[in-house]
């Protein structure tokens, strides 16, 4: 077990065993991890949300027109 890891039949078995105080502490450790892991990325979204909303959207705007005329050229091909 690296990492703390199961695979998915031990944590099945595990989970099957548990009585319902030991599931509700086992979920809530698992909430707080992985809360904890989303509070320590928030200062990643911050940086990327204070950046010029003008530059995302254009980003996103040419992000689209590339993507629809990719799709529409392998539609044009696949019908023929």
């Amino acid at each position: 077990m690296s990492d703390g890891m199961i695979n998915d039949l031990d944590f099945e078995k595990r989970i099957s065993e548990l009585d319902d105080r030991g599931l509700l502490e086992f979920t809530a450790r698992q909430v707080f991890g992985v809360r904890k892991t989303v509070t320590s990325n928030t200062s990643r979204i911050i940086s990327l949300e204070s950046k010029s909303k003008k530059i995302l959207a254009i980003t996103g705007g040419i992000g689209s027109i590339i993507g629809a005329a990719v799709v529409s050229v392998i539609n044009h091909f696949a019908s023929k």
